[in-house]
C-alpha cells in the first residue's frame, strides 16, 4: 500500500511541477486598413491544452468634442453578453476617471512600478513583425512622413525592448503609396510567452503588497467595479 501511496505523491510532484514548468503564451494580431480596424488577443497555457481568446475595442475617431467612439465585436471573447457588438464613447470625464484610478492604484500598492518592472522582465518576446504603408496624396508629405514613422517605431520598439526580453529581431517595414489620395494601413504581429509558475508566483508578491497598503485592496476593489471618482487626499 505504501508502494502506491509514493507512487501517486510522485506522480503529484511531477504534474504540479508540470504545470509551473509551463508557459503562456500570449499572440497579439492588430490590423488597420483605413476606416477598418482589428485587433485580436490570443492566450494559451498548459500546453495548449486552455485557449482563450479576446477581441481588443477598435478606437474609431469621429468628433473629438464628443469623443472617442469605440466598437467591440464580442463573439470570441471570454467575457460574453446578449449583445455581439459593445459601443460606446470615451470622453473627458473617462479619461480624467482612468488617469484618476491608475494613480489610486500605484498609490495604494507598495512600490507597484517596481512590480511591472520585475514581471515584464520575465516576459519573452518570440516575434515581432509590424509593416505600416502611408499614403499623404504628395510625394514630398508621403517620403517625409515615411521616415518618420520609421524612426517612430525604432524609438518604441527599441523602449520596449529595456522592459520584456527580446528574443527575436523585430521585422519593421514601412511601404510608401504613392497616390492621390489618403491611405493608412498598419499591420502587427507580436508573439510572447511567460512562465506559468513565475506568473503565479507574480500575482501572489502582488497581492502581498496590496495587502501592505493600509485601503489597498479597496482601492482596487472600486477600480475594477467601475464606480465613479472617489477624491482622496
Amino acid at each position: 500500500m505504501w508502494k502506491w501511496i509514493g507512487i501517486a505523491i510522485i506522480a503529484i510532484i511531477l504534474l504540479v511541477l508540470a504545470v509551473l514548468l509551463s508557459r503562456i503564451r500570449l499572440k497579439l494580431d492588430i490590423a488597420k486598413h483605413d476606416n477598418d480596424d482589428r485587433a485580436h488577443l490570443e492566450i494559451r497555457f498548459l500546453y495548449g491544452l486552455i485557449k482563450v481568446n479576446y477581441d481588443i475595442p477598435a478606437i474609431m475617431i469621429f468628433n473629438l468634442e464628443k469623443g472617442l467612439f469605440y466598437r467591440l465585436d464580442r463573439n470570441e471573447n471570454i467575457h460574453k453578453t446578449d449583445a455581439s457588438v459593445d459601443r460606446g464613447n470615451i470622453d473627458t470625464e473617462k479619461i480624467k476617471q482612468f488617469i484618476h484610478d491608475v494613480r489610486v492604484l500605484f498609490k495604494r500598492t507598495k512600490a507597484l512600478n517596481h512590480w511591472i518592472r520585475h514581471t515584464l522582465a520575465h516576459v519573452t518576446v518570440s516575434k515581432m513583425e509590424w509593416s505600416t504603408n502611408i499614403g499623404l496624396a504628395d510625394a514630398a508629405y508621403t517620403a517625409t512622413s515615411t521616415g518618420i514613422l520609421w524612426g517612430l517605431k525604432a524609438t518604441l520598439v527599441g523602449y520596449a525592448s529595456s522592459f520584456v526580453r527580446m528574443n527575436c529581431t523585430p521585422k519593421l517595414f514601412v511601404v510608401p503609396y504613392w497616390v492621390d489620395r489618403l491611405r493608412f494601413t498598419t499591420i502587427l504581429t507580436c508573439e510572447a510567452n511567460v512562465s506559468l509558475g513565475y506568473f503565479i508566483f507574480s500575482m501572489l508578491v502582488l497581492a502581498y503588497r496590496i495587502w501592505r497598503v493600509p485601503g489597498g485592496l479597496k482601492a482596487w476593489k472600486r477600480v475594477f467595479s467601475k464606480k465613479p471618482i472617489q477624491h482622496e487626499g
